[in-house]
């Protein structure tokens, strides 16, 4: 782990850009700010904790893939379907009140849409599904595509 300690005066500059650009450019583990009174006036200090050796990230690289636009990539009848699954998907983490992408990744979900007719079983053969997933919240995904609603919008 490193550590970066940023100092201002205060009272301290509205915009703090050197520090911004700095955690914007790694991955942060903690930031703590404490306010440090000594003879010369006060000052901000904030003590920030990143992981080693991540000095080079580029902010808006994310992960390292590029975004995909399912819109284009999937057909109109399989883009819908892809957009059922990722409603339930949605319903499913606001219910257990976790990240969608932990219950199920939009490549998974447009890897599930492609599947026709749709099972259990032929999931199963999609990479990284694996069968606690599936038992958990596969019924419900199933539910979501045998319903005969209007394809639901991109959103």
């Amino acid at each position: 782990m490193n550590y970066r300690v940023f100092q201002y005066p205060l009272p301290a500059p509205p915009e703090l850009a050197d520090l911004n650009a700095w955690l914007a450019s790694r991955r942060v583990v903690s930031v703590q700010h404490h306010v440090v009174t000594q003879p010369g006036g006060a000052m901000l200090v904030f003590v920030v904790q990143s992981v080693a050796g991540d000095g080079d990230r580029d902010p808006g690289a994310g992960a390292g893939r590029a975004r995909v636009d399912y819109r284009k990539v999937l057909d109109a009848e399989t883009f819908a379907r892809f957009c059922r699954l990722r409603e339930s998907r949605k319903a499913i983490g606001a219910e257990l009140a976790v990240p969608v992408y932990t219950l199920f990744t939009n490549e998974q979900l447009a890897a599930m849409a492609r599947v026709h007719p749709a099972s259990l079983a032929a999931w199963k053969e999609i990479g990284g599904l694996g069968p606690g997933r599936l038992e958990t919240h596969g019924e419900r995904l199933l539910a979501a595509l045998e319903s005969t609603a209007e394809p639901l919008s991109a959103s």
